[in-house]
């Protein structure tokens, strides 16, 4: 019977000072004691290169037995080396691999080795993002033992079982991988949750697949009744059991089009959807299981019924949450660039989505496979069309039963081919915030609509950063207050809900997230959009603006409260509920009743000098915040460049009609950063002028995106001034 031997502990660690293919000889005073998960760049996320870990572990060996290694994942390019023979490699940061050890294994202790490099390759996915690239084993590693005949554990990182297809039918798709079959045979059972058996059946290991059929099954409804079986597959030689497997699912359809929107078991389901990263403050990568399930409370208060597992492979408890908990899930690979001509990252992009696939086509909750997000963000090319649909086949090929799906940016045309080579499309779009006007969501929306009646249409990403620092009565714009972030969301949820042709949105994003490229909004290295900052503490105001619309748990809330001093006889105070009537009291007084929904303002409200005490009711709910009446303004509340809105890009985009910044034949700051820092007498220009983001080891991994783009992401540091400083001295040099 199979064991799983835990390899988390007693390990060692030292930071190599370049990248090796074999493991050097090292002094042991070297190694620094570190036990599994590990994060080695969690307090500095900008940092990438290889890294060597190291473990001893005892093993009394039976001949006859197999051995492999297990990885739920490692950050980067992995190779593994055991007792000094090399194993194999793994080219990617988020998924589960296994590596063959029979051979290399040895009675006694072995040394395992691990080099662990997340240095941007040019052939391994992500290129480039708006995310941390973090580095080390930050997921699970074990030994496994086996019978020389055991389910095949090297195909893809599968424990090896395939559940192929599970339909609101009943009709089950089964599945095994097979090593050594011999006189084996295959026992499949199925139980529903509460254990008893719905069906069940025995074939020869050498034709393992079958189909089953489970009369009137009770189907995974998503949230309103996310009801799971499971699957069990032994493998018996003779009368002796040598292997057993098992995995969740549950019988459901996942449906989409144009016309109906996305249906769940043939019933529309509108998406009320949130994204989010799997970092977690403190633990970078490697969030625990119990930090994981302060996410999913999170979510499940907000009252979301969908879920974005953004930009890669998560880990599996999280798609088990989702699972037992009904969130429909769209699970993506980090496919965020796709450079033209380089047909080794579609490659590695090919090989992740079949990873992501296989070790995750069990799970109903996921209902889309994700095979890029924002590839245009440097352009278009015919090459990519192909791909993609080169990636949009593997899908196919895999897991017909579930829905294709693409993340676009603004800038992708509506008569784009990226909008038609998938079953689904999602745009990321932030009017209001990056270009546009708040308003400009229903035109946008209007005329996608209009110019592509057949193509299903939701919008995967949108939002604003917020720095609980800052606060407003006048939010704009890039002023980063917890009141703008409000006002946006109200703005673009309004249209996005209004528009009944969608089949769902994803808010960007439930929490904030760790982005080592970023120096935006008072805030270093940090995504700020999120409805809860970075380690779960805080719910923004923003947050209660989704649970009034969606959650239907009875509550109310005081947005504000961070907003303490106030200048002023009279404040305006804005109520979050899902009630139909509110009331507020200031200092024990009633001042007021508004009736509606979502969003109650009440106007004019009394503060004395010195503190206030403001409550507001309804039903059985209550909240209170404290306010400070001061005679001047705080002006801690005020963000330092505000005024400025963006520093770059959008100022550009305003100048560029009068004066030609970007020259024919020049370089401009609309130029990719590797062309820059390609020709010397560019790169002289950027170190001379630019010396802190040149030299950030990130500039070089984002090679294809434009420096206008890096700059606006490092809005604090950088001037219009200063861009266009250097935007003269690069159009006073000829390509």
């Amino acid at each position: 019977m199979r064991k799983t031997i835990s390899l988390m502990k007693n390990w060692q660690f030292v930071r190599l000072d370049r990248s090796v293919q074999v493991p050097p000889e090292l002094d042991n005073r070297m190694f620094t004691a570190v036990s599994l998960p590990h994060v080695w760049n969690k307090d500095a996320p900008a940092d990438a290169g290889c890294c060597l870990y190291q473990c001893r572990f005892p093993i009394g060996r039976p001949e006859e037995h197999c051995y492999f290694l297990a990885f739920e994942a490692v950050a980067g390019v992995a190779r593994v080396f055991l007792n000094g023979v090399f194993l194999g490699e793994h080219r990617g940061s988020y998924s589960r691999f296994a590596v063959d050890a029979r051979e290399a294994l040895k009675s006694g202790e072995n040394l395992l080795q691990v080099l662990a490099d997340n240095t941007r390759y040019e052939d391994v996915n992500p290129l480039m993002g708006d995310f941390t690239y973090w580095g080390g084993i930050y997921r699970d590693v074990s030994l496994v033992e086996t019978d020389m005949a055991h389910f095949d554990l090297l195909y893809f990182g599968t424990p090896g079982l395939e559940i192929l297809k599970a339909g609101r039918d009943g009709l089950l798709r089964l599945n095994a991988r097979i090593c050594a079959p011999g006189k084996c045979t295959v026992e499949y059972l199925v139980a529903d949750s509460e254990g008893a058996l719905a069906a069940q059946c025995r074939t020869d290991a050498a034709s393992p697949s079958v189909e089953l059929k489970v009369p009137r099954p009770r189907l995974w409804q998503g949230k309103d009744d996310p009801y799971l079986y499971r699957c069990t597959a032994r493998l018996w030689r003779g009368g002796e059991l040598v292997d057993e497997i098992s995995l969740p699912f549950g019988f459901r359809d996942a449906e989409i089009s144009a016309q109906k929107g996305f249906l769940l078991n043939g019933a529309p389901l509108h998406l009320n959807g949130v994204a989010k990263h799997q970092d977690f403050a403190g633990a970078g990568c490697a969030p625990s299981e119990e930090q994981l399930d302060r996410d999913f409370a999170l979510i499940g208060e907000v009252g979301a019924n969908a879920i974005r597992l953004s930009h890669y492979q998560h880990p599996q408890y999280a798609y088990n949450l989702c699972d037992q908990l009904g969130y429909i899930t769209w699970a993506e690979i980090p496919m965020l660039s796709m450079p033209e001509g380089n047909a080794a990252v579609v490659e590695n992009a090919a090989t992740q989505l079949t990873e992501l696939i296989v070790q995750n086509r069990h799970h109903p909750a996921i209902c889309f496979w994700g095979v890029q997000n924002e590839i245009a963000m440097m352009g278009e090319h015919l090459g990519m069309y192909r791909d993609v649909e080169r990636l949009n086949a593997v899908v196919k090929d895999l897991d017909p039963t579930r829905i294709s799906a693409a993340a676009n940016l603004y800038s992708v045309k509506n008569n784009s081919s990226l909008n038609f080579l998938n079953d689904a499309v999602g745009y990321n779009i932030y009017f209001g915030w990056y270009y546009g006007e708040m308003k400009d969501y229903a035109a946008f929306l209007e005329k996608f609509h209009a110019d592509n009646p057949d193509v299903p249409l939701g919008v995967t990403e949108y939002g604003v950063d917020c720095n609980l620092a800052y606060h407003t009565d006048n939010p704009e714009c890039r002023d980063y207050t917890e009141e703008f972030q409000c006002l946006f969301h109200e703005n673009a949820y309004a249209a996005i809900q209004a528009d009944r042709l969608l089949w769902g949105s994803f808010v960007w994003n439930m929490f904030d997230f760790s982005s080592a490229i970023r120096d935006e909004g008072g805030v270093k290295a940090r995504n700020s959009k999120g409805l809860v900052t970075y380690d779960r503490e805080t719910r923004k105001d923003a947050f209660y603006f989704y649970k009034a619309v969606w959650s239907e748990t009875p509550f109310v809330h005081l947005a504000g409260r961070r907003y303490r001093n106030r200048c002023g006889e009279t404040v305006t105070v804005k109520v979050y509920s899902n009630l139909p009537e509110v009331a507020l009291y200031v200092n024990g007084v009633r001042f007021g009743t508004q009736t509606g929904k979502t969003s109650f303002i009440f106007e004019n409200v009394p503060l004395r000098m010195g503190g206030n005490t403001l409550w507001v009711e309804s039903g059985h709910c209550r909240d209170e915040m404290e306010l400070c009446r001061v005679t001047e303004p705080d002006q801690s509340y005020t963000y330092p460049l505000k005024g400025q809105g963006s520093k770059v890009s959008n100022w550009f985009a305003r100048k560029k009609a009068a004066v030609d910044l970007f020259p024919e034949g020049c370089y401009s700051i609309s130029d990719r950063i590797g062309d820059l820092l390609a020709d010397p007498r560019t790169r002289a220009v950027l170190e001379a002028e630019l010396p802190d983001i040149v030299g950030n080891p990130r500039a070089r991994t984002m090679g294809g995106m434009t420096l206008m783009r890096i700059l606006d992401y490092n809005a604090d540091t950088v001037t219009q001034e200063q861009a266009m400083k250097v935007n003269a001295q690069l159009n006073a040099i000829q390509k």
